[in-house]
């Protein structure tokens, strides 16, 4: 990538914190509603899904 080249929307430190925000509520929801329900695949699913959304964060953009 060029050094003059646009970012897209995404590389926004804001705009990642709310996705992973986002990302992580849906997470903690599926692995309470696994927790609830004693339906084991939606915990583990909810544990996978939290871990992306903090992996999503502002922290892992890399800057060139």
């Amino acid at each position: 990538m060029t050094q003059g080249a646009r970012r897209g929307w995404f590389a926004s430190p804001r705009v990642r914190r709310v996705l992973a925000r986002i990302v992580v509520v849906i997470g903690v929801l599926l692995g309470l509603i696994g927790l609830l329900t004693a339906r084991w695949g939606l915990l583990f699913v909810g544990i996978i899904v939290i871990g992306l959304g903090a992996a999503m964060g502002p922290a892992r953009i890399r800057r060139d």
